[in-house]
């Protein structure tokens, strides 16, 4: 399926409703973009906390979980 939205001033744009109903994203909920492979992926954000949400990302997946065990590491 393919559908076109417009790019506002703002650089906003409208998500059509079968994306939203297909990934059920709502007002207020969050998504993620990830470039791959020379394309866009939107995907409705889990409910995860900042430290899963950046450990789960790339390139930062192992930055992020230097990150943590060093601040793990402090906290012991």
């Amino acid at each position: 399926m393919t559908k076109l939205s417009k790019v506002t001033g703002k650089g906003q744009v409208t998500i059509p409703v079968e994306f939203r109903l297909d990934l059920g994203v709502k007002a207020g909920d969050k998504v993620l973009f990830e470039k791959k492979n020379g394309s866009i992926i939107i995907r409705k954000a889990e409910k995860k906390g900042t430290v899963e949400v950046l450990e789960d990302s790339t390139p930062f997946s192992k930055s992020a979980k230097r990150m943590m065990k060093k601040i793990r590491d402090e906290w012991d």
